[in-house]
């Protein structure tokens, strides 16, 4: 009987021990766009009137802190954010609203309509394409006001989405459902003669050596693409005129038809 006396004392004094905490601190809410930035994989860090920091905060929830000033920084892919003059009062929520950055998400679908979680990487739109941020499909990341190029590592071969604009106060939310394989009809000519019997066709992923596709001689050349920026490699087996070509800069759409003509004279 003592035993259960006890406990429940101990239950009564710690929660009148979280009472009085929780009347000796407040909030701090962090709202970044809304629902388009909530859960966002970029915490704000809070740092307190010496300097040191107090507690993070991700977008969407809140977290409690005595009461005091305090600085939120928010790092975002492309700079940070910093919000001077955070007042915690205790038992009162401090809502920051941040709307000046750029949302986006990868939004990925099995058969069984889960997502698989694939790795999404973001470069640079301009060769050499630098990598600016990674995550994984269905996580939402924040930018500074941007133009970027996306590639999620989905089978059968990965898919790309090219110059995405990032604008402050909008979400990007790039859906797998929406992509269409391209189709790219290369013909390799000779004094204008369509000369595909004696070429060898191979499609690069743009501005690499990384081989995607390939076509043998034969009376066309054409292949089914991912969305996204290849280069064409064309030999000639003929031995007349160049014994192979290049070009450079094929972009597809989703869903587009695009033909390409390579010269070998």
């Amino acid at each position: 009987m003592r035993s259960i006396r006890a406990f429940f004392v101990t239950l009564v004094l710690f929660a009148i021990a979280s009472l009085a905490f929780a009347e000796a601190t407040g909030n701090v809410k962090l709202d970044v766009l809304g629902k388009d930035g909530a859960g966002a994989k970029n915490p704000a860090h809070l740092i307190a009137a010496n300097g040191k920091e107090a507690g993070q905060v991700a977008a969407g929830s809140t977290v409690a802190l005595p009461p005091g000033d305090y600085k939120l920084v928010l790092p975002i892919v492309g700079g940070q954010i910093i919000k001077e003059g955070i007042r915690v009062e205790a038992g009162r929520t401090h809502t920051v609203l941040i709307e000046n950055v750029a949302s986006m998400r990868v939004s990925v679908k099995d058969k069984s309509g889960t997502d698989p979680g694939f790795g999404v990487t973001v470069t640079t739109t301009d060769s050499p394409h630098v990598k600016v941020a990674s995550f994984l499909s269905g996580d939402t990341c924040l930018f500074a006001p941007t133009q970027v190029d996306v590639h999620v590592d989905a089978p059968p071969q990965g898919y790309d989405w090219h110059a995405i604009t990032l604008t402050p106060g909008h979400s990007a939310v790039l859906t797998m459902d929406e992509v269409v394989p391209a189709e790219l009809l290369v013909q390799t000519v000779m004094s204008k003669i369509p000369f595909d019997n004696s070429t060898r066709v191979v499609i690069l992923r743009g501005g690499t050596q990384t081989k995607v596709a390939e076509s043998a001689p034969g009376s066309e050349h054409r292949f089914k693409l991912d969305p996204g920026d290849y280069d064409v490699y064309v030999e000639n087996h003929s031995g007349k005129g160049k014994p192979y070509a290049t070009s450079s800069g094929v972009h597809l759409d989703s869903g587009a038809k695009v033909e390409r003509t390579v010269p070998l004279d």
